[in-house]
């Protein structure tokens, strides 16, 4: 068995709340035998650089795979690592694409074994809990935002998660309102996105610790990580870290200097499954509790998360709750992926060999890429890690 080619495939359609072009990077590698694996890179919210990724995986990566072993999925991925580490550099792109391509690979073995990545990795599916993830509508009122979880809540979400990025005082007022909403005993976290500075974090979170927190995400970039030491030792809630934790490495730093204590990996964004799973056990020798996080990717990019988080047993995982998800419901026949389907609050892996996934590549196509704003234009204060407004 060979690789016979290796293409980058983009797709995209266009959001509401908020308004944006949403776009996604996949990766196509077909064996000499006709069977053809999946993968999937992310930025979060689908990838922010379709055609960057393209260029990688058309230009460099195909010329380091076509004509070699898929089955040997630790080779190929030393072979990429040499290729893009060395100048591209080993974090964010280089992490995504090799992580994408890793995908495929298993995608490919567990078809040409016919069992589902969980089984390859010792894994035996089971009722994952969801949290739903919130929306960036900042310009909505706070009773707005907690009637967004209604769905969610509905169909037995273990949580929420409120998205943050107003003044100090009226992120305090979201979350006063979606604890209100949602009762005392539904999990809630917040995220802010990297929109503070260790001051202005500090100040938001003894606000809004009274209500419950379970974790506060993204509070300050994750490169800054003496901001967050300070902010860890001076929360009275736990700080979550992943988004933008591009390998087992940085998880392994962030540990030993105790400046997160939730690990949030994503194998669209962490290097791949092998990745996640060192994350989890990185995690378990720190008593770190691991949540999957899960960027509202294609259902090729969710069912992968969801093998490697079978495999380390983890206990919750996001879940995008945009009603409108054509990535998981218009790009083939997937039951059991689409929020409607989650009756109970819970997700299972797939079941399928592989991913487990049905990529029908004509439906696919009826969604292409097009360029348009991401959430660097739209929100480019979250980019910032510089203070926000307290009042």
């Amino acid at each position: 068995m060979r690789i016979d080619n290796v293409r980058a495939v983009l797709a995209g359609y266009r959001k509401t709340d908020p308004d944006m072009e949403r776009s996604f990077a996949l990766v196509r590698v077909e064996a000499d035998d006709g069977t053809v694996g999946w993968g999937e890179a992310s930025t979060n919210w689908g990838h922010s650089y379709p055609t960057v990724f393209r260029a990688v995986v058309d230009d460099v990566c195909s010329r380091h795979l076509v004509g070699r072993d898929p089955r040997a999925i630790r080779d190929r991925v030393a072979d990429l690592r040499v290729a893009l580490d060395g100048y591209l550099g080993w974090e964010g792109l280089s992490s995504q694409t090799i992580g994408a391509v890793e995908m495929a690979l298993w995608d490919l073995l567990g078809k040409h074994l016919g069992a589902p990545v969980y089984r390859l990795l010792g894994g035996d599916a089971y009722p994952i809990p969801l949290y739903g993830t919130g929306t960036t509508m900042f310009d909505q009122t706070p009773q707005w935002h907690a009637r967004y979880f209604d769905q969610c809540l509905a169909l037995g979400f273990k949580g929420v998660k409120v998205r943050l990025g107003r003044t100090v005082a009226e992120d305090a007022e979201v979350v006063e309102t979606v604890r209100d909403h949602i009762g005392p005993d539904r999990l809630m976290g917040v995220d802010s996105y990297w929109f503070h500075d260790p001051d202005t974090a500090i100040e938001l979170v003894r606000r809004i610790a009274p209500y419950g927190i379970h974790f506060f995400e993204e509070p300050v970039p994750q490169y800054q990580i003496e901001g967050l030491e300070r902010l860890q030792r001076n929360s009275p809630v736990r700080v979550a870290v992943g988004e933008r934790v591009y390998s087992p490495r940085m998880y392994a730093e962030l540990a030993r200097r105790d400046a997160a204590r939730v690990f949030e990996p994503d194998a669209a964004l962490a290097g791949g499954i092998l990745a996640c799973l060192e994350i989890a056990d990185i995690a378990a020798r720190s008593s770190v509790e691991v949540i999957t996080h899960v960027g509202g990717p294609t259902a090729v990019g969710l069912a992968a998360n969801l093998h490697w988080s079978t495999a380390a047993r983890v206990r919750l995982c996001e879940y995008d709750i945009d009603p409108h998800q054509p990535m998981i419901t218009d790009i083939g026949h997937n039951p059991g992926l689409a929020l409607t389907d989650l009756a109970g609050g819970v997700i299972t892996a797939p079941s399928g060999p592989g991913l487990g996934v049905d990529v029908d590549e004509e439906a696919l196509a009826r969604h292409p890429y097009r360029e348009g704003d991401t959430y660097v234009e739209l929100f480019p204060e979250h980019e910032s890690g510089r203070t926000a407004v307290v009042s």
